[in-house]
């Protein structure tokens, strides 16, 4: 193989998809290189934080606005440049079925939780009762819980869709395009497992269900080829877990109120412990068990639309793909 056949595609012309996916997420994570160059953290990564909060204010949202609008922006520019593509391509069209993928993540995302929180109930001894602001507190007090269960919301959506965009969108996708997909899988879901490594009170076992979490939702992607359904399962993961539940969501306090609380039980290896449930066996359980149901489900399918854009944007190297496509 020659030099320029290392980096290009003799038949498209192209960089081959690895190139372009290392391209993607080095300009990707630059600002973050640069942060922590200049800016670096007094907080050491993984240290035990049992009342880290993470803040749902107006800032952070802002905050979030603006990574989602850099990620969406360098994945408008390696699509138009590198594979010369719109930006439909990577999965966050308006198609016939975006809003029942909306609803279906949701509901499949809420019902996980519950099961996990019941299954810590039961084996754990975590006891969930509703936030004592609603029995006891002033009008003031509930306007506030109703303020950061909302900001949450808005928050955990951004922060959702930005995370999918790193972790299942350009990068994922273009990988998919050049090689078997258990490849790219592996690669970002043990990025996106890593990615949670600075968060407080990990461990080894939660970040091993950060991982399986990324293979769940890569797999919700490769059934729908769409981000709408992957980026409401993250969300509502994330929101039931946090704002309605009242537990940690990797560590971290989101937001300062929720609709319940909860008194995490023992043992840890079972509910998590500080980090909260994503550190305990029972969401082992269910998340396995969540991506072996995506998986085998007749009710999830790529709707037309995406069908017809992915087959527009795959070049010749994707061949095996494009007869996948073609056989659903």
């Amino acid at each position: 193989m020659s030099t320029t056949n290392l980096f290009l595609n003799p038949e498209t012309k192209l960089l081959r998809s690895g190139w372009r996916a290392l391209a993607f997420l080095f300009v990707l994570t630059l600002p973050q290189w640069i942060v922590d160059v200049f800016f670096k953290s007094n907080v050491q990564s993984g240290q035990t934080q049992t009342n880290a909060v993470f803040e749902t204010s107006p800032a952070m949202i802002f905050t979030y606005m603006v990574l989602v609008a850099w990620v969406g922006l360098i994945s408008w520019l390696c699509l138009r440049f590198l594979d010369r593509k719109s930006l439909r391509s990577l999965g966050f069209a308006f198609h016939a079925n975006w809003w029942r993928e909306v609803l279906q993540g949701f509901t499949v995302s809420a019902l996980m939780m519950t099961l996990i929180i019941g299954i810590q109930g039961i084996v754990g001894n975590t006891k969930i009762g509703p936030n004592p602001i609603w029995i006891n507190g002033n009008q003031s007090e509930i306007g506030l819980l109703l303020k950061d269960v909302l900001l949450a919301l808005a928050l955990l959506i951004l922060a959702g869709a930005f995370e999918e965009l790193a972790f299942r969108g350009y990068a994922f996708q273009t990988l998919l395009r050049g090689m078997s997909p258990v490849v790219p899988i592996l690669l970002l879901s043990v990025y996106f497992g890593m990615g949670h490594w600075g968060n407080p009170s990990r461990t080894l076992f939660s970040t091993i269900n950060t991982v399986l979490a990324g293979v769940w939702l890569a797999v919700a992607y490769l059934k729908t080829r769409s981000l709408w359904f992957p980026t409401t399962l993250h969300f509502g993961w994330n929101w039931m877990m946090g704002a309605f539940f009242g537990l940690p969501v990797s560590g971290l306090r989101i937001p300062r109120q929720s609709i319940f609380e909860s008194m995490i039980g023992s043992p840890s290896w079972l509910t998590g412990g500080a980090y909260g449930p994503e550190g305990g066996a029972a969401a082992t359980v269910v998340i396995l068990l969540s991506t072996f149901v995506i998986w085998r489900a007749d009710w999830l399918n790529a709707s037309p639309e995406m069908q017809t854009a992915l087959l527009e944007t795959i070049p010749a190297e994707d061949s095996a793909i494009r007869l996948d496509l073609q056989r659903e």
